[in-house]
């Protein structure tokens, strides 16, 4: 049986191997994907014309992009989408937010595009 002397020599020792070997160091932390915290696609206003919105959280300069023709206004952290569907036909709308680490996205349900009233 070893002594409590002797234990603790070799405690030391492999301590101070551990260290010097950088296994105790922190290593920087990891960058992530965009996170999509909410996604709302399509708002129709009637009339052939639709509506879409993205937030999201991003730790890099992200970029967000949109299929489909409309018009897109980016915010940190917002993006709209907008723009003019086939009256009776269907669509569907995907978001893609990209930075460094990643990317994220969202898909809405196919739509049918309504006529009627235009509705602000």
């Amino acid at each position: 049986m070893q002594s409590l002397s002797t234990r603790s020599a070799a405690l030391g020792v492999a301590l101070a191997a551990t260290l010097s070997a950088g296994l105790m160091t922190p290593s920087p932390a990891q960058a992530a994907p965009p996170t999509i915290t909410t996604f709302v696609c399509p708002i129709d206003n009637g009339g052939g014309r639709f509506y879409c919105f993205v937030d999201y959280s991003s730790d890099s300069s992200p970029t967000v992009s949109w299929t489909g023709g409309g018009t897109t206004i980016n915010d940190t952290g917002h993006s709209d989408f907008y723009g003019r569907c086939s009256i009776g036909g269907t669509f569907t709308v995907t978001v893609t937010v990209t930075n460094a680490s990643g990317s994220t996205s969202r898909t809405s349900r196919s739509t049918v595009c309504r006529g009627g009233p235009v509705i602000l």
